[in-house]
């Protein structure tokens, strides 16, 4: 009963960030169209995201801790503290407490190691065939989109085209992904 009550927990989970990750994108898009509240709701979307995803990491590590202890424990562990730095740091950002330039730059990166965290996930998910070809496939482009978001943003700032490719990439197939994973987790397969 406990593993199932997590799996739910989880699957409303991964549709939260879904649904975050979308809102974010669209008042992303009306912040530097039209300008405020759009960048404060944006904000917080990425802290919804953040936080949302923690319960989706539990359970992909119990669903892969036997087959790949050492993978499975590294990607939760990559995972939390990328997602826990991410939501803190912006956070602290929507309060006032930090600048927008520091928040902004290790956020980003910090989304980008959970990028990488869920390739690692998603490889598992292949190899193991725990859930189908596509389904890992559409987590690992999701995964490689945040992690060249960071890249590009690394190498040029927002503006460079490896943060709009890798933008692009994680704002499609994360929410494909997410609400197929939340979906399969609350089907009770």
């Amino acid at each position: 009963m406990e593993l199932f009550q997590s799996n739910r927990f989880a699957g409303w989970s991964a549709y939260l960030s879904a649904a975050a990750t979308i809102i974010g994108f669209i008042t992303l898009i009306l912040f530097f169209s039209v300008g405020q509240p759009f960048g404060t709701i944006n904000d917080v979307s990425s802290i919804i995201i953040a936080l949302a995803i923690l319960p989706v990491l539990f359970v992909l590590h119990k669903l892969h801790r036997t087959f790949a202890p050492a993978v499975s424990l590294g990607a939760l562990i990559i995972g939390i503290v990328s997602a826990l730095t991410a939501a803190l740091l912006q956070t602290l950002f929507v309060f006032k407490v930090i600048p927008g330039d520091l928040s902004g730059e290790i956020v980003t990166v910090a989304f980008g190691v959970f990028g990488i965290a869920l390739v690692l996930f998603n490889y598992l998910v292949y190899s193991n065939k725990s859930f189908s070809p596509k389904f890992a496939i559409w987590g690992i482009v999701a995964g490689a989109g945040y992690a060249v978001v960071a890249l590009g943003f690394l190498l040029g700032g927002q503006d460079h085209p490896l943060t709009y490719v890798g933008g692009l990439a994680a704002i499609v197939a994360y929410p494909v992904w997410a609400i197929w994973f939340g979906k399969l987790l609350l089907s009770r397969k």
